[in-house]
């Protein structure tokens, strides 16, 4: 990494930096400002890939200054430090358009890695894959199977260097359904994102998605005490969002229950593959068939795949054909479908974790197993195992 700045005038902070740089990075003593004037003028010398600024002395002032700056300055990344953290402080610094948080006591322990996540050696031409879930009724498994997913896409194997973790991303602004399905909150997410008025990067995503404890980060639709307010989303905002989701990670599964049409429209426009989630309900066929319609009309020849969740088999009251008949699509046409297994997905939601660490024997983890190795299959056919999993479940 190329040298990087420093505002502060703490030389405890300066030694703590200067040592955590060791690993990642260089502090030269002329990078270091006393003050916003110095820190100004050496950024309009460029090549400098990313700032640390200390912001103890005026937290408030600074930050509304390096508003400013960040937006002037877009080829280089900022990151605050300080002595304390709070949720008004941080609120502040996610609005300000700084990337990151680092507190002092902390430094040598996140500085660097702070520093990978805001200048990532990346190949920008490197689109990951972007699959979202759609809902065509309550209760039809939509958010189980988007968090299983995003899951067993993390555990697959991948070429070296070991993959990043996959990402989901929770567009449920009135329930949080993903966040509550593994126990997660933040102070911010998706929404903050969108009512910024900077530009949505793959950086910014991953300084702002949260890690689930294992293989999968989380992009979290808002704070909870923010659930379920009013939320006006632009088009073209979301859009942006999808594809600095795509930069950032190698798989994004998007779990979008109840969008307004256009919201949804544009969701699948930015979508590698769409999944439809019903059961087999009257209701649920009726909306389902409604939806494939808008899809059809709005996104012509967007790839989209139906699927039935809470399958129970021959005690269905509608069949599988039925279903075909009722949706308007052709015999030879793949219905796929996911085993009920309610007692299975209650265990994994009261621990909050998925279902390969709860249940990795059950038929309901073993149908999402094969899905996601159809989708890697099909996506991604070169990095497919030599003996690839049984195929799923598509009658």
């Amino acid at each position: 990494m190329k040298h990087v700045l420093l505002m502060t005038n703490e030389l405890a902070t300066v030694s703590a930096v200067t040592a955590a740089l060791e690993a990642n990075g260089q502090l030269d003593p002329r990078d270091v400002c006393r003050n916003l004037a110095e820190l100004t003028a050496r950024l309009e010398r460029g090549g400098y890939p990313a700032a640390l600024v200390d912001i103890d002395e005026q937290p408030r002032p600074i930050l509304a200054a390096l508003e400013s700056l960040a937006k002037r300055f877009t080829s280089t990344r900022f990151a605050v430090l300080s002595g304390s953290q709070n949720r008004d402080l941080l609120l502040l610094v996610m609005r300000s358009g700084v990337r990151d948080f680092v507190e002092k006591r902390a430094i040598a322990d996140d500085l660097a890695g702070v520093l990978k996540r805001l200048c990532p050696p990346t190949d920008a031409t490197q689109k990951g894959t972007l699959v979202t879930v759609l809902s065509a009724g309550g209760g039809c498994g939509a958010t189980t199977f988007a968090v299983n997913l995003a899951d067993e896409l993390a555990r697959l194997p991948a070429p070296p260097p070991p993959a990043p973790p996959s990402l989901i991303v929770d567009l449920d602004y009135c329930y949080g359904a993903v966040s509550s399905y593994l126990s997660l909150d933040g102070e911010y997410g998706l929404l903050d994102l969108l009512n910024r008025t900077d530009p949505i990067d793959a950086q910014l995503i991953r300084s702002t998605a949260i890690s689930t404890g294992h293989q999968v980060h989380a992009l979290l639709g808002t704070a909870r005490e923010r659930l379920g307010d009013a939320v006006a989303m632009d088009e073209q905002r979301i859009g942006e969002a999808l594809e600095a989701c795509k930069s950032a990670y190698r798989w994004t599964v998007v779990d979008a229950p109840r969008l307004p049409g256009p919201i949804a429209a544009e969701v699948v426009r930015h979508s590698d593959i769409t999944f439809v989630m019903l059961q087999l309900t009257i209701k649920d066929l009726r909306v389902a068939r409604q939806m494939l319609a808008n899809l059809s009309l709005h996104v012509p020849g967007a790839p989209v795949q139906l699927l039935v969740g809470r399958y129970c088999g021959r005690r269905q009251l509608i069949s599988l054909d039925e279903a075909r008949e009722a949706l308007g699509i052709s015999a030879a046409d793949a219905l796929a479908y996911l085993h009920n297994d309610y007692d299975t997905v209650s265990k994994a939601v009261n621990f909050g974790k998925p279902l390969a660490e709860v249940a990795k024997h059950s038929n309901l983890r073993r149908d999402v197993q094969k899905l996601a190795a159809t989708l890697v299959e099909t996506c991604h056919p070169l990095e497919s195992p030599a003996r690839p999993p049984a195929e799923v479940a598509l009658v």
